[in-house]
């Protein structure tokens, strides 16, 4: 079936939202649909058992963030039936990913390093949201037993693997010790708008909350390995600063994020 060629708003969306010329941005693999105007970006997405995130779990979020970091304003949130709706503001400039950005990669990975310091500075006895390990372990068991888990989507180094193989080695090599921050969730390039030469605030954090650091450092590494190659991805881990990573946690949350 063809995506709308418009949003189909709740009628508390349409209250609030002035009428606008709605743009597709993409689908997730949570099944989401996005949308932007102008002025506002516009996320419909499913209730499903065992997602990742939920677009309440996104508002109460940002709502938190406000003051504390950079993010989207929420302007309306609506749950009615198998669906939830969330709109927020657009914020100005580019992903970090964008090709324009991509031209300029020492200032890339020079903010994206200074971004997740930030965030990471944050204290932790204020933030509500917990995504440790032992709140994410049982959420990966339980999609590894739902089958929701494209073993094909692995990493070319966990190609052929089952998803059961790789929740028992997170189970069986978890670390020890935590390092806790206020983490992003999915800290990779796409996820972090620039304008200009400045960092002007952090999208899709539904997944944000206390975690160890590597479970951000992890997806940001590999994503600047991934776009901008493998010297920008260790001047990253220099940036933020290389007395902090553990090469250990970085494998064992590229693995963790397999599952996610």
């Amino acid at each position: 079936m063809s995506a709308p060629e418009r949003p189909t708003l709740p009628d508390a969306l349409k209250r609030v939202l002035p009428a606008a010329r709605w743009e597709r941005v993409s689908g997730g693999q949570s099944g989401a649909q996005v949308w932007r105007s102008t002025r506002y970006v516009l996320k419909m997405q499913p209730r499903t058992p065992h997602a990742t995130s939920t677009l309440q779990q996104e508002r109460e979020r940002l709502r938190w963030l406000q003051g504390r970091i950079p993010a989207p304003q929420v302007v309306a949130f609506e749950a009615a039936g198998d669906q939830e709706v969330l709109a927020m503001t657009r914020l100005t400039g580019i992903p970090m990913s964008h090709p324009d950005a991509r031209l300029h990669p020492e200032r890339v990975v020079n903010l994206l390093a200074r971004a997740l310091r930030e965030l990471h500075a944050l204290p932790i006895r204020d933030c509500p949201f917990r995504q440790t390990l032992d709140v994410t372990l049982p959420l990966a068991r339980e999609r590894v037993q739902a089958g929701l888990i494209d073993g094909s989507d692995f990493d070319d180094d966990r190609a052929g693997r089952s998803a059961v193989s790789v929740f028992n080695e997170l189970a069986r090599t978890r670390p020890a010790q935590d390092d806790l921050v206020v983490a992003h969730g999915d800290a990779t390039l796409d996820n972090i708008i620039l304008n200009g030469e400045y960092v002007e605030g952090l999208i899709d954090v539904g997944r944000l909350g206390i975690a160890d650091r590597h479970a951000d450092l992890a997806l940001a590494h590999r994503s600047v390995r991934g776009e901008l190659g493998e010297r920008y991805a260790g001047m990253f881990l220099d940036l933020y600063g290389r007395a902090l990573v553990d090469d250990t946690k970085l494998a064992y949350y590229r693995l963790h994020d397999e599952l996610f």
